[in-house]
């Protein structure tokens, strides 16, 4: 009896034994099975996906959808790894591609989104995508799974005409206004700022008004948006239909703003009476965005909020934020203009609250006959207030790494941005480092980093070094005893360095040269005087010429003359001398002609006419110089002046003489009586 206890013992205690041994076996496997893990995510960061089953951001037709899936076990990378991705389409077609990860352990593929067809329709990829990254760790198998959305991610839903009361109307008269009530979504996760662009054409396709609406910040997540404008119409619009035109664009033309979507339009009719003055009023609550989504019990919580006038009208009005039912502030927006916005920042202090899970939201009060009353509600999200811990806590993360160009040339800078965050309750020191797939490209001390403190740091990559290809940008931020190592590395994707182009080849040489103008100094020459002729020249060709230029007088030739080694791109002028000697009178054609030069092909420029010089027989005159005669002149008016005076002088002098004489015998007569009896005396 005893010894079959014995035997029943020790068959027990190697049953005990073997059951121990599959048990921990088992411990073993499930501990494996966890410690593996794949994380599948995309570019578009901070909703890139990463996470268990997190859905990225969407995208748009023809962007390139970059997929890195992140591989680890015991949050150590696995190199050399062989990822399958599989892409299913809305349309349920799918496709598969394989990678292998690199030493930080990401396997990376990508592909483009495709174009639209006609009419943009996207049926058949428009819709959600199905991703999945799968890996055999040892022989157990890890998934991730992502979806995006694929659509236009600015689209323009709906244009109407309005009157002030928002009714559709489908006339309205001259000289008057227009109303539009636009309707548009954005399904991305994040804010996009959007540049409305409203032309109007009448029936002769004459733009007759236009407004552009810049900067606006269209919410995310499919909301539907509203905006009310309006449109003068002038008086010298023709009467019958005009068209609107609506286009959404990423940023204005001149800052290299593209298309968001198809553009879309509708019409009305312009009468010749009963012309409209429109007023819409709307503001909306655009964006809220607190400092942090987590935060310590008595740290200050700001929250930036930004509201739009959505109309027409210049407003003012108030905004509210509150903290679930705590009234966080109240702040006065004045005198706020159509289509532009205004920020706000309020600041709650959490050691009025007690710990927990809190909503935010902002609103404001509805203004009189306010157009859209649904988006003056703003509703953020969840913010955890957690106790001060007791103790020091580490926690550097890279939160964000942002590059110059995705791609470029060997020899090229490189500018890798890296943003760093202290998560933790204290300040640190430590180093932030930046690689190209396993190669290290520099490192940049922080020193002193205050708790909650955000900054920066630009390394750049000299690419001088490199081989053409695709390299994985990366950076990591090691600290001790930190408590989150995996937001202590983060990976930005892929960056593509391509070798330098040859450059092109040189232009063929070309052979082109012109007479420019034939200018001779005078028009009027006379026979056997010598004529200066001007010829202007060029070379327009790339090489240097040489060549004889004939000179022509009607169809006869006057002289050549050689031009040598004339430089591209370059004018010569020549003076050619023209013996007029032996030449009958007349008028003449001057011309000028180049002898075209090998492999030259316009010839046309190669002769120029300049026009007639006349050419005259010099005819025999005196010659006076002109003081010379003056002063003749002037001799003989001298002369015949004096001898007037002479003369009248002369008669003058006898007229005295005569008076005289007459006087002295009347006085002779009178004095002597014997002369005057005898001159009586018959």
């Amino acid at each position: 009896m005893n010894t079959r206890l014995k035997k029943f013992a020790t068959m027990l205690t190697i049953i005990v034994v073997l059951l121990s041994y599959a048990l921990v076996s088992m411990k073993i496997t499930y501990s494996a099975d966890t410690d593996g893990k794949i994380d599948l995510f995309t570019q578009k960061e901070p909703y890139s996906g990463k996470g268990p089953n997190v859905p990225s951001d969407a995208f748009g037709p023809e962007e390139v959808v970059i997929l890195y899936a992140l591989v680890t076990y015991g949050e150590v990378s696995l190199q050399n790894l062989l990822v399958t991705f599989c892409v299913q389409r809305p349309d349920n077609t799918s496709f598969t591609l394989t990678a292998t990860t690199s030493t930080s352990g990401i396997a990376t593929i990508n592909f483009t989104i495709p174009t639209p067809q006609e009419h943009g329709n996207g049926s058949g990829f428009f819709g959600e995508w199905v991703t999945s990254a799968s890996v055999l760790i040892g022989s157990n198998r890890f998934q991730d799974i992502l979806t995006f959305k694929v659509d236009w991610i600015v689209k323009l839903i709906s244009v109407r005409t309005i009157d002030e009361n928002l009714t559709y109307r489908t006339s309205f008269g001259i000289e008057g206004d227009v109303g539009l009530e636009i309707t548009l979504r954005n399904i991305a996760m994040c804010t996009r700022n959007v540049m409305l662009s409203v032309v109007m054409k009448d029936e002769l396709n004459v733009v007759i008004n236009h407004l552009e609406i810049r900067d606006y910040k269209a919410q995310p997540n499919k909301k539907l948006i509203f905006l009310y404008c309006k449109l003068f119409i002038p008086d010298l619009t023709y009467l019958g239909e005009v068209r609107v035109y609506v286009s959404a664009l990423t940023a204005p033309i001149d800052e290299g703003g593209v298309a968001y979507c198809p553009r879309i339009s509708t019409e009305y009719f312009v009468t010749p009476h009963g012309p409209l003055s429109l007023v819409f009023h709307d503001v909306a609550v655009v964006e809220a965005i607190p400092s942090a989504t987590s935060i310590r019990l008595g740290q200050p919580l700001n929250v930036s909020v930004i509201v739009w006038n959505e109309g027409t009208e210049v407003e003012s009005f108030s905004v509210s934020t509150y903290c679930d039912n705590l009234l966080i502030g109240t702040l006065e927006v004045t005198t706020l203009s159509p289509y532009s916005e205004e920020s706000l920042n309020f600041m709650l202090d959490t050691s009025l609250i007690d710990e927990g899970n809190y909503t935010l939201t902002v609103s404001i009060p509805h203004i009189v006959n306010e157009a859209d009353i649904t988006d003056n509600y703003f509703v953020d999200g969840t913010v955890e207030v957690k106790y001060k811990p007791a103790i020091f806590v580490h926690d550097i993360a890279i939160i964000d790494i942002n590059i110059s160009k995705n791609s470029l040339y060997v020899g090229e800078l490189l500018q890798i941005n890296v943003t760093v965050i202290n998560k933790g309750n204290g300040t640190e020191t430590f180093d932030v480092r930046a690689y190209y797939d396993s190669t290290l490209i520099g490192t940049l001390q922080c020193s002193s980093f205050a708790p909650h403190a955000l900054t920066t740091f630009t390394f750049e990559w000299n690419t001088s070094s490199v081989h053409e290809g695709f390299y994985e940008i990366g950076s990591s931020a090691p600290l001790e005893d930190d408590v989150n190592t995996s937001d202590n590395t983060f990976v930005y994707g892929v960056v593509q360095v391509k070798a330098e182009p040859a450059p092109p080849p040189p232009p063929p040489p070309t052979h082109d040269i012109a007479v420019l103008d034939v200018v001779p100094s005078s028009s009027l020459v006379y026979v056997g005087e010598v004529l200066s002729i001007n010829v202007t020249l060029k070379n327009k060709g790339s090489e240097a010429e040489s060549f004889t230029v004939i000179l022509y007088y009607d169809s006869n030739v006057l002289g050549t003359f050689t031009v040598t080694n004339l430089t591209a791109e370059t004018e010569y002028t020549h003076t050619y001398d023209w013996d007029t000697s032996g030449l009958t009178e007349g008028n003449y054609t001057l011309s000028a002609i180049a002898e075209s030069v090998p492999g030259e092909e316009n010839i046309g420029d190669n002769y120029f006419e300049d026009g007639t010089v006349t050419i005259a027989q010099k005819r025999a005159r005196w010659f006076t110089p002109t003081w010379f005669f003056w002063f003749v002149l002037l001799l003989l008016l001298l002369a015949i002046i004096l001898l007037i005076a002479l003369l009248y002088r002369r008669k003058k002098r006898k007229e005295v003489e005569e008076t005289f004489k007459s006087g002295w015998t009347a006085w002779y007569y009178c004095h002597d009586p014997q002369n005057r009896i005898n001159k009586i005396r018959p």
